[in-house]
């Protein structure tokens, strides 16, 4: 039943007015309608701003933030850092260390501490080699020698670059008339002669200071070499057999004159094959010595035995004696500062060095 929405009296449907307070019935509608909109709550504006505000701020955040850690790894674990801990590794001789940030242009060659021994040989006795190296890696990514390249390995947390050094083998010609001879090359078997005629493609070797020589025959030959950068990297490395030296029950005296200040001051008057010691057994100092004295030299320092004093401060005066033997084959002194390696001269009573032959 419809009721007069003034007096809630029942009215007749269809009634104009109601007919107990005379209200108009017409009005009602609309009055109630605006009554319910009077009663609702007033609705409130949408701050939409500040969500977009808050959106922002975060995002900035979140820049600033990933801008701070790409800085915190570039100064900590960057390139620049992570070529100077190969670079550190490699002058302080530390082998294991290096083979981990290293790997190579050929899957066949492992590469281990012992691996990469014959390149720190090398840099031992070259230092600038190292400091070159360096700039060259931060320059271009590259060697100038073209025989180490920056690669990726991989990535920390998906973006942050690790890189390792790449390395160009070697793979040297060797060849020799000594049929039935081991090629060795530092000591280490590579290949057999099958005849007088042999030849054979070495490697892959790890670039470095080597001596290859005959092994398993009475003839002797040597060749100490260094295999680095890409115009050694086929270098031909050739073997001659010639006769082993024959003992001598003569007594090898060296006369020096008076007064120079230059002669050795040891006297060569032993011929016994147990005269001095191996280099493998000898001090670091005196290693770097003969290594110098036999890169500047040519001799295998295999080949021989050593005694090593000191004459003058950072002065080592090596003797060498033939392993088999025992004869005197030299004296050097090798200037430690300097890195300056001289052969004393029986005739002129002095030490010379390659550069005084030369003139």
């Amino acid at each position: 039943m419809q009721t007069c929405p003034h007096c809630h009296q029942p009215v007749t449907a269809g009634s104009r007015f109601c007919e107990h307070c005379g209200y108009d019935l017409t009005q009602a509608p609309a009055a109630t309608a605006g009554r319910r909109r009077a009663n609702s709550p007033t609705p409130r504006p949408h701050h939409h701003w500040l969500g977009k505000v808050l959106g922002g701020v975060i995002v900035l955040a979140v820049i600033v933030v990933a801008f701070l850690g790409v800085g915190f790894y570039h100064r900590q674990a960057g390139k620049p850092k992570q070529i100077t801990t190969i670079t550190d590794a490699i002058t302080a001789n530390q082998s294991n260390d290096l083979a981990k940030h290293l790997t190579s242009d050929d899957p066949s060659l492992k590469i281990t501490g012992d691996t990469v021994q014959p390149f720190l040989d090398y840099t031992r006795k070259h230092p600038q080699y190292v400091k070159n190296m360096r700039a060259d890696l931060l320059d271009s990514g590259e060697t100038r020698d073209h025989t180490f390249k920056l690669v990726t390995a991989g990535h920390t947390l998906g973006v942050l670059p690790v890189y390792k050094l790449q390395v160009a083998t070697m793979h040297p010609h060797l060849s020799t008339n000594a049929a039935n001879a081991t090629i060795l090359a530092n000591n280490d078997a590579v290949i057999t002669a099958k005849n007088d005629h042999f030849t054979y493609t070495a490697g892959p070797l790890f670039p470095g200071h080597y001596t290859f020589k005959l092994s398993g025959t009475r003839d002797k030959a040597s060749v100490t070499t260094n295999l680095l950068g890409s115009q050694d990297r086929n270098q031909a490395i050739t073997l001659t057999a010639k006769a082993a030296k024959t003992t001598s029950s003569a007594t090898t005296t060296t006369t020096s004159n008076s007064g120079t200040g230059e002669q050795p001051h040891p006297n060569d008057q032993s011929s016994s094959a147990t005269r001095g010691q191996l280099e493998a057994d000898m001090s670091s100092d005196a290693q770097e010595a003969i290594d110098a004295a036999s890169d500047d030299y040519d001799f295998d320092p295999d080949d021989e035995r050593y005694t090593v004093s000191e004459p003058h401060p950072q002065v080592l005066e090596i003797k060498t004696y033939d392993r088999d033997t025992g004869v005197s084959d030299g004296t050097y002194r090798y200037d430690q500062v300097h890195s300056i390696v001289s052969l004393y001269n029986a005739s002129t009573g002095k030490f010379e060095t390659n550069d005084d032959d030369d003139d």
